[in-house]
């Protein structure tokens, strides 16, 4: 037996040898060397706390991915995917151009060890700014519209008010921040809860992941009260310059919306602004009131009026003269058995007023009259009496002698 093992002991052993051989030859044209593109590979970044402590923050560019070229035996390669490999960008390395330099290496170190990693491009631009922080008002933003005859008196927020902190672009661009609460058909007090918004001045809204914010939840409160519709009144103070005369007082609006507790708007059916100083005005005077300051206790605007625009027309006063006859003035008071004669047959008199009142006055519309009761024979004189117009001066009295006479004589 043992003879025949070792009979031709050379040759066997020539024979394993090539066998050997021929199965590496065969194995490695087998499993030869390839090459493959892997894309999509994600990046982490460490070491941001390089940029913080600097006062700055940094910002990736939306979808940044590493490519990769690998080469190794096709054995190894052709199964291969971005998950098996991981890229690490360090921020404490970054370049004054903000570029910072990504290292692609496989996760298994066993297949690390028989691969070539090439890139294309392996590094990435990092936006990097100044870090701010601003503090902003919270606003309550209503929606939808409470109940006919009612309206909203307040809005509260609490906290009132909110700190953003993030890259000086974004923060920026803040400009309002409110909470949002529905009152769609409301009669009385709401309550509730709301997450900020934060919007630009075109009222778009701005995503919050953008920056970073001390208020989470927002306590809301809305007062709803019912209103009321009130009249406005103004008035002036004042004396005009001489010769001149108020011909209109104008203003804008003529009635507001208040809201208040039922017994308060019992109180009151008109605003009364008795404090416009005209003192000294020979011309046209605007000028305008805040509305608030002549609301009585426990009444406020329901609508969005602030102001009521006033503006009062002067007008310089002029002077007409009016001719009368005796047939003009009526004597009342006649007894009978006597004459009444008026010594003279006609008279004049001057008024003063606006071109307005005086281009349609005539001596008819100021009804002039003597009363003559209890009077004898004889001449007598009286002062003429004369209706009272809006607008008209009468400069001087008009006196008139009347002369008496019994028919008996």
């Amino acid at each position: 037996m043992k003879n025949r093992i070792l009979n031709h002991f050379g040759l066997k052993v020539l024979s394993l040898v090539i066998a050997v051989a021929v199965w590496i030859v065969v194995a490695n044209v087998d499993d030869y060397k390839t090459t493959k593109q892997i894309s999509g590979i994600e990046i982490e970044f460490i070491n941001g706390n390089a940029i913080a402590e600097k006062n700055k923050v940094y910002e990736v560019p939306e979808g940044t991915t590493m490519d990769i070229v690998v080469k190794g035996r096709r054995s190894v390669v052709e199964n291969l995917t971005n998950e098996d490999f991981k890229a690490v960008a360090d921020l404490s390395k970054m370049s004054v151009t903000d570029a910072v330099t990504v290292e692609v290496s496989a996760i298994s170190s066993y297949i690390a060890k028989d691969l070539t990693i090439t890139y294309t491009n392996n590094s990435v631009v990092i936006a990097v700014e100044d870090k701010v922080e601003k503090q902003l008002p919270i606003t309550v933003r209503t929606t939808s519209e409470v109940a006919e005859g009612y309206a909203i008196r307040s809005k509260t927020a609490t906290p009132n008010l909110i700190t953003v902190t993030g890259a000086e672009s974004i923060v920026d661009t803040i400009e309002e921040v409110v909470v949002d609460m529905d009152v769609a058909g409301a009669d009385h007090n709401l309550t509730g809860y709301g997450t900020p918004v934060f919007l630009n001045h075109n009222g778009d809204v701005i995503a919050s992941d953008k920056f970073e914010y001390d208020v989470e939840e927002v306590a809301i409160a809305v007062e709803v009260m019912q209103t009321k519709t009130l009249s406005v009144k103004v008035k002036t103070t004042g004396d005009l310059a001489e010769g001149y005369a108020i011909s209109s007082i104008d203003y804008q609006p003529t009635s507001i919306v208040v809201v208040g507790e039922a017994e308060d708007l019992a109180k009151v059916e008109e605003i009364l602004i008795d404090d416009v100083d005209v003192t000294g005005c020979s011309k046209d005077m605007e000028t305008s009131v805040a509305i608030a300051d002549y609301l009585p206790t426990g009444i406020t605007l329901a609508d969005n009026t602030e102001e009521i625009m006033i503006k009062v027309l002067i007008e310089k006063v002029l002077e007409k003269t009016l001719s009368l006859d005796k047939d003009d003035i009526n004597i009342v008071g006649r007894q009978e058995g006597m004459t009444y004669t008026l010594t003279e047959g006609a008279y004049s008199l001057t008024v003063r007023g606006l071109k307005e009142n005086l281009d349609s006055l005539k001596i008819t519309n100021l009804i002039p009259s003597i009363d003559v009761s209890g009077y004898g024979p004889g001449i007598h004189t009286f002062t003429v009496n004369l209706r009272e117009m809006k607008g008209i001066e009468i400069l001087e009295p008009l006196t008139v002698e009347l002369e008496i006479k019994s028919d008996e004589e």
